[in-house]
């Protein structure tokens, strides 16, 4: 995929926005890749995804990725990452990656585990990230929405879970491709999640990482302009940086 610098309009004439057919053909373009990709992961070998899903987590845990977030790794100087770091993790479903696995070595790691929950936000179904308390199972905390997904449950002193705006977010999809962009369900919560995250603070934008397995990088993933590429890709064969702008 050839990736185009991002050109700054002439301020003397107005700003070109994509016509309604081009949306109309890019969200089918979408919606036929998303089918054939989840048919693919649908008919996987649970066995070969068990395989997959274990190697995914143990590239995570061997990634220089994690070192950057560690105590020795920060100047006291110029705190820019957080003493105790976030990482947003997602509750695999239909065959998705399991980091479940790695939840402990990843606390051992002076990790936060945050995972996502749907809320009501601006008049829309959004996403917020709960932290987990350290001393608890996460599976304790975790309930069934009614989109059929499990989540965490409403924040409230005495479950001890609270929000959190992680710094790495490891991002479900279905397909990916070397710029980083994603395809996901179509609804657009982490999109949105983050457009949100990044117009309070524009400085606050997170380390984000696409997990998938093999057949899910392509060569080119359907992108439109509110889409926010991912930073790096990670598969059962390692960590890499995407060609993202």
């Amino acid at each position: 995929m050839s990736v185009q610098s991002e050109s700054v309009p002439d301020q003397a004439g107005p700003v070109m926005q994509p016509s309604a057919e081009r949306v109309a053909d890019l969200q089918a373009e979408k919606q036929a890749l998303r089918q054939q990709l989840a048919r693919v992961r649908e008919l996987l070998d649970p066995k070969q995804a068990t395989a997959w899903s274990e190697a995914i987590g143990q590239q995570l845990l061997a990634s220089k990725l994690l070192t950057m977030f560690s105590s020795d790794q920060l100047d006291p100087a110029t705190p820019i990452i957080k003493k105790t770091p976030g990482i947003g993790l997602f509750i695999a479903m239909r065959q998705e990656v399991d980091f479940q696995p790695v939840w402990q070595t990843l606390r051992s790691r002076g990790f936060r585990l945050c995972f996502p929950r749907m809320i009501r936000s601006e008049g829309r179904t959004d996403l917020e990230f709960l932290a987990m308390p350290n001393q608890l199972d996460p599976t304790s905390l975790l309930v069934q929405s009614h989109f059929g997904v499990r989540e965490p449950a409403a924040a409230t002193p005495q479950n001890g879970l609270v929000t959190c705006d992680p710094d790495l977010i490891l991002l479900p999809g279905l397909g990916f491709d070397r710029a980083g962009n994603r395809l996901g369900w179509g609804q657009g919560y982490y999109d949105h999640y983050l457009a949100r995250r990044l117009a309070q603070n524009p400085s606050d934008r997170p380390i984000l990482v696409g997990i998938a397995y093999p057949f899910q990088i392509l060569g080119q993933i359907p992108a439109g302009d509110r889409d926010i590429p991912a930073d790096y890709l990670l598969s059962p064969d390692g960590l890499v940086k995407t060609q993202r702008p």
